[in-house]
């Protein structure tokens, strides 16, 4: 088999993964619904034990059953709620055709279009399935950042909802409706389940899965612990809401502080991927030679593990919990 067979049968498998990607993205979707709610409906217990939901307008409504707090996660249950935590509307097999799909483009565009040398192909290949991930952690990032820096203002929302005499239904159900992402639809999904008839303890546990945060695992306890011994809501949220805003002044001010730390950190984590790329710029032959031979990858393979040691310890000195 010559180099133009394989050529065709790398793009006609990359077509097919990319129809494939989209048939279920876009055609699948409701029938997958459909699926879901009559094994809701048919239930033997007649109850959901945690679901969740895309409240967003004009999408399809989809159910995900979640784990119980007792049973392991495995790798596709991690990859489901990390892109339930970035609000990605895709199933984790869309989500592992991208990555498929993004490392066969880049395999091609480096061997065909580029030209260079296929070890260096799948190099970089290897590196293209990686794209989507981090796609996926830069949008968990800065959806759970604007979630920690929005919180308090929404205890503050709930405080008023319960002294103007809401329960704790119609008081979600306010949030959802008058917030935007991520906690009118984290709100949203709340109200959904609970209509669905999840009890409120199976909720809030799955707000505190979608959410990862101190302060959510502090208010969903002590949700918990009011519902069990009684109280008033009103004054337990308002002295949550300022610990809160405190805390999150605190978090703020530790941050600037180890501002030029953590640049310092990144400046020194990039330096040798931005000198590997400008030598390969201008000695494009010696790196390439470098790196087909078998002794050049031992060593790129022990200097790229005792340079992801060095990142971690780094990023980790630099790193200060509040």
């Amino acid at each position: 088999m010559n180099a133009d067979n394989i050529l065709i049968l790398i793009v006609a498998g990359t077509v097919f993964l990319f129809l494939m990607g989209i048939y279920k993205m876009f055609f699948e979707r409701t029938v997958q619904a459909r699926e879901r709610v009559q094994e809701v409906i048919t239930s033997p217990t007649g109850r959901v034990q945690g679901v969740g939901l895309s409240m967003r307008p004009h999408d399809d409504v989809v159910l995900k059953r979640r784990k119980r707090p007792d049973e392991d996660e495995t790798f596709m249950d991690r990859i489901e709620t990390d892109l339930e935590r970035a609000n990605m509307a895709i199933r984790v097999n869309e989500f592992i055709l991208m990555c498929v799909g993004t490392a066969v483009v880049g395999f091609l565009f480096v061997m065909f279009i580029l030209g260079q040398h296929p070890v260096v192909a799948v190099l970089a290949g290897g590196a293209a399935l990686f794209l989507p991930v981090a796609m996926l952690n830069i949008k968990i990032w800065l959806r759970m950042g604007k979630a920690a820096a929005q919180f308090a203002d929404i205890l503050d929302a709930l405080i008023s909802c319960f002294k103007t005499g809401f329960g704790f239904n119609r008081a979600i159900q306010t949030i959802a409706d008058n917030f935007d992402d991520p906690w009118g639809t984290e709100f949203g999904k709340i109200a959904a389940e609970m209509n669905l008839g999840a009890n409120q303890e199976t909720v809030l546990y799955n707000l505190s899965r979608r959410i990862p945060s101190p302060d959510v695992d502090l208010f969903v306890t002590a949700l918990l612990i009011q519902k069990e011994t009684g109280g008033n809501m009103a004054e337990l949220l308002g002295n949550l809401s300022h610990t809160i805003r405190e805390r999150y002044k605190l978090k703020r001010k530790v941050s600037a502080i180890s501002a030029q730390g953590k640049l310092s950190a990144g400046i020194v984590t990039c330096v040798p991927f931005f000198l590997m790329g400008l030598i390969y710029l201008f000695l494009p032959d010696p790196v390439t030679k470098f790196v087909i031979n078998p002794i050049g990858i031992i060593i790129l393979i022990a200097a790229g593990v005792w340079m992801a040691i060095g990142i971690c310890v780094l990023f980790k000195i630099v790193q200060i919990e509040v």
